[in-house]
């Protein structure tokens, strides 16, 4: 009790609590469920149709899916009930996941980054990630990333007032020391030092490429995915840039009135939420085999619909001949005759390598379907 009466406020956890206004209560969870329910679903789709030969890419998109599906629905709640309903464990681990996850981002922009630098510099000895590599590699980004915000659940409490709750972080003369320090790290450690460092990385990727005739195709590749990649560094930083400067004002500021603006920490926990809904939207633009992998699905599925829907109109030959001049109007035949019902196993989004496959031998670094030699086979950053 005595060191409840020696604490000091610091900041709201879990989103902004005793906001005044009927205009709050229904605009900014309006806005959190909009940027949720557009995120989640485009998060979703570029995670089935990357998860096998896209690892890293789709680690970004499993973080920014569990940050739009657990961080932002907790706070839509929050601006809505203007205090915390959600009880103790919640408001002790609600910084700590959403901080996790921007942990786990930064340092899968790093590894990645620093992985690809390295096959651009030694073309030579060309190789990627190898399948355990890659596990390893993960395993040792989600445990740091766990672990580096642990303080988050140190300096959160449930507080009462009245007959409300608010979760709150306070600091304690006991804390002050740990509070600085950490202040100074979490920043520094999980946006400044990545981000430059990835920028680096991306941009002396860049510079190092000279084409060749034997190479390519390789090293046009390589140059697309690395400005791909600059750009959703980018995106991150500035969308991350209010937040950080807000969490550490909030932790440096001598008093009361020097406290940021409100309006300044709603707009800086929406841009979190714009950042991972801006990603899938970044990869359709800049990554060429999404595109196509999404085109090839669409197509594989109108053709199965209209198939569907003229057996359903008839049958015999003659309805045979209709069906398949419908859909060679619809330039689909040749997919409807390689994914038959009864063997439609393969995924749609390397449909067009197949012609080439079926009668020639594919190389390893340009194979359509990586899964088939996961345990001998690289995977592709």
């Amino acid at each position: 009790q005595q060191a409840a009466l020696n604490s000091t406020f610091v900041s709201f956890d879990g989103g902004i609590q005793q906001l005044e206004g009927e205009d709050t209560r229904i605009i900014v969870p309006a806005i959190l469920s909009t940027i949720s329910g557009f995120g989640i679903g485009g998060n979703v789709l570029v995670l089935v149709v990357l998860i096998y030969a896209y690892v890293m890419l789709a680690n970004l998109s499993a973080t920014d899916l569990m940050i739009l599906s657990v961080c932002a629905p907790l706070r839509t709640v929050t601006y809505y009930k203007r205090t915390w309903t959600l009880g103790l464990l919640a408001c002790r681990t609600t910084e700590w996941i959403q901080h996790s996850c921007l942990a786990v981002k930064a340092f899968t922009l790093l590894a990645t980054s620093q992985a690809r630098h390295n096959v651009s510099s030694h073309p030579e000895e060309q190789s990627n990630f190898r399948q355990k590599n890659v596990v390893i590699t993960l395993i040792i980004i989600w445990t740091v990333a766990l672990v580096f915000p642990v303080p988050d659940t140190v300096f959160s409490r449930l507080k009462e007032e009245g007959n409300i709750s608010l979760c709150v972080s306070e600091l304690t003369s006991h804390s002050q020391d740990a509070m600085r320090v950490f202040s100074k790290m979490l920043p520094l450690g999980i946006y400044v030092l990545p981000i430059i460092l990835s920028a680096v990385c991306h941009i002396r990727t860049i510079f190092l490429i000279k084409p060749s005739s034997h190479e390519e195709s390789f090293l046009a590749r390589q140059y697309e995915n690395s400005l791909m990649y600059l750009s959703i560094i980018t995106v991150n930083t500035l969308m991350m840039l209010p937040e950080w400067v807000s969490w550490v004002w909030m932790r440096h500021s001598s008093g009361e009135s020097c406290k940021p603006p409100v309006g300044l920490l709603i707009f800086a926990q929406v841009c979190i939420y714009l950042s991972s809904a801006f990603f899938p939207a970044i990869l359709l633009t800049m990554h060429v085999t999404l595109r196509e992998s999404l085109s090839d699905l669409c197509s594989l599925l109108a053709c199965r619909r209209d198939k569907h829907r003229l057996k359903l109109e008839g049958n015999g030959n003659e309805m045979h001949a209709v069906v398949m001049k419908v859909l060679d109007e619809r330039g689909c035949v040749t997919i409807i005759e390689r994914h038959s019902d009864a063997s439609c196993q393969t995924l749609p989004d390397l449909e067009h390598f197949w012609s080439e496959r079926r009668n020639t031998t594919v190389a390893e670094d340009i194979d359509p379907l990586p899964w088939e030699r996961m345990n001998q086979s690289n995977i592709e950053l």
